[in-house]
């Protein structure tokens, strides 16, 4: 039993060690950059009333861009007054040129491939209609393709900060984050947003023919899936970040981390299929071992020895990588992650499995397809 226990901790060790080595802890700030290449922001937009305007707002104050930056706005049908929003705001983005779509198909995946033959820019950056870009988010990613010579880049999205509820989807969110950044550097990119993407023209035709429209998401993970290490871009510091709001609710937290998993089925290469199941066991194992802990009366005892070891590997790494967002990483928050992310993994794991039926963005998902 102690062997197996030394086995477990060690080797959720070797995976935190081996995220570790991939994770530039010293990235480059923002720099002043000019950029002189036409660019298009596309954002795909449903029931955003309330987010899009703060959206554009944010586009409008990006630095660095010589020439109007041209934003194309595809609506998926939205039920509410998104539409009205923006034309009623039309003329308060002096460095905006702003162009209205209406998706003639059903979904994110539909409306963005409609929208990107509409580009003719020799730049092309992706958002969400509910995020919002930092002053230097785009020239920094742009910046960067340059420098590298690459025609993609990723950037990291983060939760605005909050209530203690917030900031714990934050933390959770921002571990995420880094998880991908450090997959990305390794040359697996699993874990990617849509977010914070810049394409060149010349990568929008395999932006497109990677889209498996079966799954109503994922259009940026089977994306990157289909990259090579040599293609795009790591750009994941603090000038680089784009904000986005929590989940407002537990429900809706669920929904989201179903809807990213359910994905895992259409994966195609060896990589993506068997590392988020690495990742499941692990954290079904520590599951079991907190029930069996419970039910020998929460003693001192081997189990608790592993359990308490857990989460100071955690926190170390966590401590050492925040850093670079120039964040830290709480006690209590990190106590609370080591404690729920098992329970959180397994349940839409096995959620995922089961093919559950959850709500995203006003419509209902079946199968990974959008039933209404």
């Amino acid at each position: 039993m102690t062997a197996l226990l030394i086995l477990v901790l060690t080797t959720y060790f070797l995976l935190f060690f081996f995220l570790h080595r991939y994770i530039d802890l010293n990235p480059p700030r923002a720099q002043g950059v000019s950029f002189n290449e036409p660019l298009a922001v596309v954002i795909a937009m449903r029931n955003e009333e309330n987010n899009i305007i703060d959206c554009l707002k944010s586009i409008n104050a990006s630095k660095g861009f010589e020439h109007a930056i041209h934003v194309i706005l595809i609506d998926d049908h939205s039920e509410d007054a998104s539409v009205n929003t923006v034309r009623d705001n039309l003329d308060a983005f002096d460095k905006l040129n702003i162009t209205l779509l209406s998706s003639t198909g059903i979904g994110k995946k539909s409306a963005l491939v409609e929208a990107l033959q509409s580009v003719s820019e020799s730049w092309c950056y992706l958002t969400d209609a509910d995020c919002q870009v930092k002053p230097n988010t785009i020239s920094s990613m742009a910046f960067q393709c340059l420098q590298e010579k690459k025609n993609i880049a990723f950037g990291p999205v983060m939760y605005h900060l909050g209530s203690f509820r917030n900031e714990l989807m934050a933390y959770e969110n921002m571990n995420t984050q880094l998880v991908g950044e450090a997959l990305l550097r390794f040359g697996k990119p699993a874990m990617v947003n849509g977010a914070n993407l810049l394409l060149h023209s010349t990568a929008i035709p395999a932006f497109i023919a990677a889209q498996n429209m079966k799954y109503a998401s994922g259009d940026d993970v089977f994306f990157s899936q289909s990259l090579d290490h040599a293609s795009y871009a790591v750009v994941h510091h603090a000038a680089s970040i784009v904000t986005t709001s929590a989940p407002q609710s537990l429900r809706s937290f669920f929904s989201q981390r179903l809807r990213w998993t359910s994905k895992h089925s259409g994966y195609s290469l060896a990589f993506y299929k068997y590392f988020p199941v690495v990742v499941f066991l692990q954290n079904f194992i520590f599951l079991v071992l907190y029930v069996l802990w419970a039910f020998q009366g929460f003693g001192i005892n081997q189990i608790f020895v592993v359990l308490v070891c857990k989460w100071p590997v955690e926190w170390a790494f966590h401590t050492l990588w925040f850093r670079k967002y120039d964040e830290k990483a709480g006690l209590v928050h990190g106590l609370l992650l080591t404690l729920l992310q098992p329970l959180q993994i397994v349940v839409v794991g096995i959620s995922a499995m089961l093919n559950l039926q959850y709500e995203w963005k006003g419509r209902n998902v079946v199968n990974q397809s959008i039933a209404n």
